[in-house]
C-alpha cells in the first residue's frame, strides 16, 4: 500500500513539474504595453517635439494617449477585428483596430485627411508596429502611411517607415 502511495505521489510531482512551466511560459508570453512613455528630443530637434504616450492594455482592446506640446489625443482600438475610435497626432478622427502577434502589436488606422488645402480629401492609411525591448523599459514604434484613394500609378505615394524609441517612464 505504502509503494502505491510513493507511486502516485511520484506520479503526480512528475505531473505537475511537466505541466507548471508550461503555464507559467503562457502568461509569459503575453506582452502587456500598458504604461506611460516618452521620446527624448534629440540635441538638434525642435522644442516642442517630444511625446508622451499613455497606454492602458486590456483583453480587449488597448488605449492610446498621445500628449504633444499639451495637446492630447486618444483613441482605443479594439483586438477583436471591429473598429474602434482613432484621432490622428493632427486631430483627424478615424477609425482603427489592433492585433497582438508573438513579439508585436500592430495598430492600423485610416482617417480621411488633405494633402494640401486645395486639394480634395485622401484616406490615410498608417500603420505602427510596437516591440518592446526584452527588459520592458524601451518601445521601438515603426509607422508607415500610404494613401489607398490615390490609385495604382501612384505606387510611390506612400511614405518610409520611421521607427521612434520609447522610454517607459511609469506604470499603469
Amino acid at each position: 500500500m505504502k509503494r502505491i502511495f510513493m507511486l502516485v505521489a511520484y506520479i503526480t510531482c512528475v505531473g505537475l513539474a511537466l505541466a507548471w512551466p508550461a503555464k507559467s511560459g503562457l502568461a509569459a508570453d503575453k506582452v502587456t504595453y500598458s504604461g506611460t512613455y516618452s521620446t527624448a528630443r534629440p540635441g538638434k530637434a525642435p522644442k516642442g517635439s517630444d511625446v508622451t504616450l499613455e497606454v492602458v492594455q486590456n483583453e480587449d482592446s488597448i488605449e492610446i494617449t498621445r500628449v504633444k506640446l499639451g495637446k492630447r489625443t486618444t483613441s482605443r482600438c479594439p483586438f477583436n477585428g471591429s473598429e474602434g475610435d482613432y484621432i490622428s497626432p493632427g486631430g483627424s478622427p478615424g477609425k482603427c483596430k489592433a492585433q497582438l502577434k508573438e513579439k508585436y502589436l500592430v495598430l492600423e488606422a485610416i482617417v480621411v485627411t488633405s494633402l494640401q488645402p486645395t486639394a480634395p480629401p485622401v484616406r490615410m492609411h498608417t500603420k505602427e508596429r510596437w516591440q518592446l525591448s526584452p527588459d520592458g523599459k524601451s518601445l521601438f514604434i515603426e509607422s508607415a502611411a500610404d494613401f489607398p484613394d490615390m490609385g495604382a500609378g501612384s505606387a510611390g505615394m506612400g511614405l518610409q517607415p520611421v521607427t521612434r524609441k520609447y522610454t517607459r517612464t511609469g506604470n499603469q
